[in-house]
């Protein structure tokens, strides 16, 4: 059960540098200097860093429905986005599973949003590899949803709990036009039925907010951490605060971002955002975010590969320090996810690992989920013989 692993290229929290990692029954056990343990496997200059942690990413949704009404079966979906989730170096994943407004979704979308939860739960357990928790993000129209959403938040499905406000107008569609642009082609909706769910939504916003005030009320009374979404104004960060809110995700301005800051709101911005230097939807750009210091942590979205790209775009192009970008997909969600197990290499914290090839275009060759390896893309662990522990080869 137990093994060191040998680098000459470790990420701690202070920076890289050579040691000898050794792992057992599921956690970092010790850290010794490079070579001074008798036997290792030698992972030559591949660089060993903390599995990635990804606090929002809706790619279980579109692994179920890769096209609108094309669906697969839910368990196989699972299972499928647990191998690549491994490949991309993510080893615990918050699934941000959505409760749309019922007028796009009907009650199909709640009843089916709500057997995804209950599917990870129990499949978390037994036939996936990574630590798969629940985000769980509720549309403040979504009125019919709200008794499926306490029930699964009082059987402890739920960690984190955000709240959106898509109504045409304010925040993430600042105009009709745009909500109408992203939302016709996703719900398959007509422009006469768009029509009446704009005027219904809009309608319906002041009662919205008593709800919702109850709803977040309700999850802190069951410990769960309370996140907004898309935050276009400083009186909206005003009222989140005062609702318990503490992670602002997807502000849209710089100045937004910063004023939650100030008001000790963490704060998270997508990864695809950072690779491809620009929001999707034309929105504030998670680079000025950063250069500007009022961004905290890097969330996969959509896209769960960006997530180490991003990393490296941020360190490369950016000039951010790398320990210091590596920390905003590592310890820093670990910390505002309350997961203080992991997200940093240091004695008695879950040996979730990752090793990264990282000369060119940085990929991962293997991925280890409690010391145990659940995706290697060659054979990366050669043993180091020398009873002095010489390094024993180079590069993997």
């Amino acid at each position: 059960n137990e093994i060191t692993l040998r680098s000459s290229r470790i990420l701690f929290e202070d920076g890289i540098r050579p040691a000898d990692l050794v792992v057992g029954w599921g956690v970092i056990l010790d850290i010794y200097p490079y070579g001074s343990v008798h036997e290792a496997y030698d992972l030559g200059d591949l660089l060993i860093a903390p599995g990635l942690i990804d606090l929002h990413s809706d790619a279980v949704e579109k692994e179920i429905e890769p096209r609108p009404g094309a669906t697969f079966p839910i368990d196989s979906s699972l299972v499928e986005l647990d191998k690549k989730l491994a490949m991309s170096g993510i080893t615990t994943m918050f699934h941000a599973i959505a409760f749309n407004d019922e007028s796009i979704t009907s009650s199909r979308g709640t009843a089916r949003a709500a057997e995804i939860i209950r599917r990870v739960g129990r499949l978390n357990t037994s036939q996936l590899e990574v630590a798969n928790f629940l985000h769980l993000r509720f549309e403040i129209t979504s009125f019919s949803s709200l008794p499926v959403i306490r029930e699964l938040i009082e059987k402890g499905y739920v960690h984190l709990l955000s709240i959106m406000d898509h109504t045409p107008g304010q925040g993430q569609f600042s105009s009709i036009e745009t909500w109408k642009q992203f939302h016709l082609p996703v719900y398959d909706l007509s422009e006469a039925r768009a029509d009446t769910i704009i005027r219904q939504k809009q309608a319906d916003q002041e009662r919205a907010y008593a709800q919702v005030t109850d709803l977040l009320a309700f999850a802190s009374r069951h410990n769960l951490i309370l996140l907004s979404h898309d935050d276009d104004k400083p009186e909206k960060i005003d009222l989140v605060k005062d609702w318990g809110i503490t992670i602002s995700e997807f502000p849209l301005s710089e100045g937004v971002a910063a004023y939650a800051r100030e008001q000790g709101l963490a704060t998270g911005m997508g990864a695809p955002n950072i690779v491809r230097g620009m929001s999707q939807n034309g929105n504030v750009s998670a680079r000025e975010l950063i250069s500007g210091g009022c961004c905290d942590f890097l969330c996969s979205d959509y896209h769960p590969s960006s997530l180490l790209q991003a990393v490296y775009v941020m360190h490369r192009e950016m000039g951010l320090a790398f320990e210091k970008a590596m920390a905003m997909v590592t310890s820093t969600p670990a910390r505002m996810a309350a997961c203080l197990d992991r997200g940093c290499i240091e004695p008695d914290m879950l040996a979730d690992l990752i090793v990264i090839d990282d000369q060119d275009i940085p990929r991962v060759v293997m991925t280890l989920k409690n010391g145990e390896i659940i995706y290697t893309s060659r054979e990366c662990l050669c043993h180091s013989t020398d009873k002095g522990g010489a390094t024993s080869r180079q590069h993997a």
